[in-house]
């Protein structure tokens, strides 16, 4: 899951990877019904650009979390909280008015370093 879309982007800077505007869009463009199954499709895509650069989701210091309503969140916290508890990154949580696709409800960001 999880669409390469343009507005999604990796920087890699240093040993520092930053993961930028991941949506829970499905490869061919589908947006999941639930909002968690959304979260949960952007952590997938991220975890695997991630690996693509030798790094888990458990390498995460930052998370950044765009939605339209802040009550929503909770939806998305609990896939969130799964699969970064190792981690226990920070967390920004970010009401914002829109996205670029008009249907998007979640925009999740994240930088991951390696463990020292």
């Amino acid at each position: 899951m999880g669409a390469s879309f343009p507005h999604q982007t990796v920087t890699v800077y240093g040993d520092e990877v930053t993961c930028t505007d991941f949506s829970g869009f499905g490869p061919d463009g589908d947006r999941p019904g639930r909002l968690s199954d959304e979260c949960q499709a952007a952590v997938s895509a991220i975890s695997e650009a991630l690996a693509d650069h030798g790094l888990t989701l458990g390498h995460t210091r930052h998370v950044a979390a765009m939605i339209r309503e802040g009550q929503t969140f909770a939806q998305c916290q609990a896939a969130l909280n799964e699969a970064l508890a190792a981690a226990k990154p920070a967390l920004t949580l970010r009401i914002v008015q829109g996205f670029p696709l008009p249907e998007q409800r979640i925009a999740l960001s994240l930088t991951a370093t390696p463990n020292k």
